[in-house]
């Protein structure tokens, strides 16, 4: 018996703060491609940083995987 996992989905979490929120606010971003990078990462990071005003000070890349049984 083998396990093989398969690439599911994938999300951004960007913690940001700011003067509407000096202890930081969680915002989550869905549908992140499978080989996204980190110069795109650091884009998305400094673009939103542009559009809210806010700083980023924390960045989850969360994977998911489907696992399957063989």
């Amino acid at each position: 018996m083998s396990m093989v996992r398969k690439f599911k989905a994938a999300k951004l979490q960007l913690t940001m703060v700011g003067d509407n929120h000096p202890k930081g606010v969680k915002h989550l971003f869905n549908n992140v491609s499978e080989q996204v990078g980190e110069e795109q990462i650091n884009l998305f990071r400094s673009s939103m940083e542009s559009l809210t005003k806010e700083k980023v000070t924390n960045i989850d890349l969360i994977d998911t995987q489907a696992i399957t049984i063989e």
